[in-house]
């Protein structure tokens, strides 16, 4: 709701630049306004007096001046602490002083009334009018040409008389531009004696009103209107004409530093006296202010400027002028040639950073941040996985087993997919399902060898007999088709009644009731899904009913039992039950009505297709599902394809749709073979991407049993070798040489427990292969570094006497962690890292005395290994 004054010729508005609360607006008339909140209980029927700038403000009308006739311009006195009082500039070149007659005991309200007229009695235009923003005192008004007087006149308000008692006039302090014609001036705001001046429709000058013969810095240009400078930087000046707007530098006036082509006639540019590098824009017979946001680098680099545009009014309304708040930062009011007012905030261009721990923070205003943590509860609406990949990897998520991955994850397919995992390992390692190196984890369609599109599937039909009533039902069967039913978890001998009945005991233990009567009817056993229908009953009482309908079932095709139950089932709300009765009611083979019962898990109704369906419409049926799932990205598609090359696509898309980096990544690992990995460059991406973000995370010791993980997959390159302190070469010996002798070694112990003595000493390495140089002795039992300690040293006194006669030779069997050499990086002492492990673990008060001096030691046989708080200096 708005208050319109009715059509004027021109109007303009303007905040006082010292009173965050007032404002005013001229054109025949000039009113003062002042800036009230909207009462917390104001209602929509109730019409709060003054105008309404916005959902929260209102406009009081304070005072109205009306005798002030040909206003040119006005400007609003900036001196702190005082009413408001303005400079009016008129058509005849005289400059006025209002207050709107408000009593005062300020001194300035003796300017009220008061007229400062030009020097020459010929009048002229004032075209533009400004208070010096530092020297309080001090008026600028540029007026239009006359060929002996000057264009610029600066009054002293204070220290100049304004009218004598004599009526003789008051001259200026200061004068400038013989003949000339003054457009629009400005003051600098950080150089308060220096002013901007365009004059003759082709000149921008910078004018030091202390020497005005100094005043060389001079612009060329046509763009004289609506000179403004910045109030964050006092070098940058604005100006206009037509539909160009010209940014200066004043150290370099001798071309813009860009210019701005709109696209309509340009009507007012003004500086946001609250943002840096800001202008705004008003061009004519618009809806909107245009916003320039300058761009320019610390570099050389062309400036630029980010435009947008903001539309303050509401409908088809134009505005006439716009005034920025001097304090509030991104506020403005705008009025339109209607006189209708709006109190606009300008939304920020937001600086938005999403840390890797899921903090968002963005820039609101000038100095504020805001920030939300992944703790806020306004968090959890934002639904991102990510959240939800860094809680399952605290829990070790992939890392566990399958069924504990299951155990961990909230979404139901991801749930299922790993239980499923979890089955198909379990029937493949005992033989029921076979499966290949290629393919680990078979899927239903590779049991049932419809990989390849030429495979034909051979079944044998069977009519089967009710156990409890009369009639049979086509089912079919096949030794590929028990394997599915394994991988379906309904891998049991439907003719032993032991296997169907652990089954729903099974199911009833854990509440599944329908679930159990379901199977039991399509395994053709009435009297069982009737009894565990009535066992339900106890927790959901409509299941008697189901099961009282039940027992009347009749294999008849024309009973009216069969009639009533298929019209009637669509009202079950269990899918379990809707699927029964659809299997009851059926009169075709399709049995459309169950296979496409969405609320019935995959896998139960891939079991049911391969017992009730043919051959053709059983690969039909799955190639269309899996078809689907695929383009879908849903996961439950690994339950029909495995880990056969198809799941590559499944998973991109399932990465696409959900972002689940973590998933995908550990069902590579868990499920892939090697040899697809590394033919897929993608999967090792997703991998890799993973490992970056739990090290984002700081989540060091997840991703380092993620890495022995992958280490199974792609085992690392050897970076690191044990080289020859005299030759430089390599000591260490190879794969095949390791090989070699752990073969002698083997050798060696059989003759050994044979009785047969072997004293040739083959197995000891204390030369380095190259040079033949000797290598180092263990600084305790002094044998060379590279033998076998073959028995650990251990002190034979309780006491704490540091002498080597304190070590005897025990029966402890040989480590593999004896053969890796250890030493201090300081003292270079060193030995066999069994021997030291020993020394320091019984000798702590060396270990105490030393523990300042020395440093960590490194143990490294083929790839490093960097053990803390084993130190050695014996120095």
């Amino acid at each position: 709701m708005f208050v319109s004054r009715g059509e004027i010729s021109k109007l303009e508005i303007q905040w006082s630049p010292i009173h965050e609360n007032k404002f005013i607006t001229w054109g025949p008339d000039i009113r003062m306004y002042e800036v009230t909140s909207v009462p917390e209980n104001y209602k929509n029927h109730d019409v709060p007096k003054g105008v309404i700038l916005s959902s929260n403000t209102i406009a009081n009308l304070v005072a109205t001046s009306t005798n002030h006739r040909y206003v040119k311009c006005i400007d609003i006195y900036p001196k702190p602490e005082s009413e408001i009082m303005l400079a009016i500039g008129h058509a005849n070149g005289k400059i006025s002083f209002c207050n709107f007659g408000l009593a005062s005991n300020n001194s300035n309200n003796i300017l009220a009334g008061l007229e400062l007229g030009p020097s020459s009695r010929f009048a002229r235009q004032c075209n533009s009018i400004s208070w010096n923003p530092v020297n309080y005192n001090l008026l600028a008004c540029g007026l239009d040409k006359h060929r002996s007087d000057q264009c610029v006149q600066i009054w002293d308000v204070e220290k100049s008389p304004l009218m004598n008692a004599d009526l003789t006039a008051a001259r200026p302090f200061f004068e400038y531009g013989i003949g000339e014609t003054a457009h629009s001036i400005a003051w600098f705001n950080s150089s308060p004696h220096v002013l901007a001046v365009s004059c003759n429709n082709k000149q921008i000058r910078c004018v030091d009103i202390r020497d005005a013969s100094r005043s060389t810095n001079t612009a060329h240009t046509r763009a004289v209107f609506g000179i403004d400078i910045a109030a964050y930087n006092n070098n940058h000046i604005v100006s206009y004409n037509d539909n160009s707007i010209v940014l200066w530098d004043s150290r370099h006036l001798e071309k813009p530093v860009v210019t701005l082509i709109q696209s309509k006639s340009i009507i007012k540019v003004q500086w946001c006296p609250t943002r840096h590098n800001l202008l705004g824009s008003l061009q004519k017979d618009t809806m909107a202010i245009s916003l320039h946001d300058m761009q320019q680098s610390m570099e050389e680099a062309e400036p630029s400027a980010l435009e947008r545009t903001v539309h303050p009014g509401q409908g088809n309304i134009h505005l006439a002028s716009f005034s920025w708040h001097p304090i509030h930062e991104n506020r403005l009011l705008a009025i339109s040639q209607t006189g209708i007012m709006n109190d606009y905030w300008v939304f920020e261009r937001m600086t938005l950073n999403w840390s890797t721990t899921s903090n968002i923070v963005w820039t609101y205003g000038q100095n504020n941040l805001k920030f939300i943590s992944d703790k806020d509860l306004i968090y959890s609406s934002f639904e991102d996985v990510s959240i939800a990949i860094k809680m399952r990897a605290f829990s070790q998520y992939g890392i566990k087993d399958f069924v504990e991955n299951a155990k961990l994850v909230d979404d139901p397919i991801i749930k299922n997919v790993w239980s499923w995992l979890d089955l198909n390992r379990r029937v493949t390692k005992t033989g029921l399902v076979p499966t290949t190196s290629d393919i680990p984890f078979p899927g239903i369609k590779t049991v049932l060898g419809l990989e390849s599109t030429t495979t034909i599937l051979k079944s044998e039909l069977k009519h089967v007999q009710w156990v409890d009533i009369q009639g049979t039902v086509k089912t079919y069967r096949s030794l590929a088709r028990d394997h599915a039913l394994y991988l379906c978890d309904w891998g049991f001998d439907r003719n032993n009644v032991s296997h169907i009945s652990n089954l729903l005991r099974k199911l009833e233990n854990e509440n599944s009731y329908t679930r159990a009567a379901s199977i039991a009817i399509f395994n053709l056993r009435m009297r069982d899904a009737i009894e565990t229908l009535n066992k339900g009953a106890n927790q959901l009482p409509h299941l008697s009913m189901i099961a009282m309908a039940l027992s009347g079932y009749s294999p008849d095709k024309y009973s009216m039992w069969r009639e009533l139950c298929s019209k009637t089932r669509e009202k079950l709300t269990d899918p379990y039950l809707r699927a029964a009765f659809a299997f009851l009611t059926t009169d075709s083979d399709s049995h459309d009505a169950v296979l496409n019962e969405i609320g019935i898990p995959l896998e139960d109704r891939i079991a049911f297709a391969c017992i009730f369906l043919s051959d053709t419409k059983l690969i039909e049926y799955i190639n269309n599902i899996t078809e689907k799932l695929l383009d879908q990205g849903n996961l439950s598609a690994i339950f029909l394809i495995g880990s056969s090359p198809e799941i590559v696509p499944l998973l991109q898309r399932y990465l696409d749709n959900t972002g689940d980096i973590q998933t995908v990544s550990i069902l590579v690992l868990k499920t892939i073979p090697c040899d697809i990995v590394h033919e897929h460059p993608n999967m090792m991406n997703w991998i890799n991407s993973y490992r970056e973000m739990l090290d984002e995370w700081r989540m060091w010791h997840i991703r380092a049993k993620f890495d022995i993980a992958l280490k199974a997959v792609k085992p690392p390159p050897q970076n690191v070798f044990l080289s020859c302190n005299y030759c430089g070469k390599n000591i260490c010996p190879t794969a095949d040489e390791r090989e070699k002798d752990s073969e002698k070694e083997v050798k060696v112990q059989r003759i050994k427990d044979q009785g047969i003595e072997n004293g040739s000493n083959n197995l000891k390495f204390t030369a380095c292969p190259n040079c033949q140089s000797p290598l180092p002795r263990c600084a305790l039992c002094l044998a060379h570094l590279g033998t076998a300690s073959a028995k650990i040293p251990i002190r034979k006194n309780s006491n704490k006497q540091l002498s080597n006669s304190s070590y005897m030779m025990t029966g402890q069997g040989v480590n593999n962690f004896s053969y890796w050499f250890s030493w201090c990086p300081t003292c270079n002492h060193g030995g066999h890292s069994n021997h030291i492990t020993d020394w320091f673990s019984n000798l702590s008060m060396l270990h105490e005395m030393y523990f300042n001096r020395v440093c960590t030691a490194s143990f490294v046989l083929r790839n490093v290994c960097i053990i803390g708080g084993l130190e050695l200096c014996r120095s």
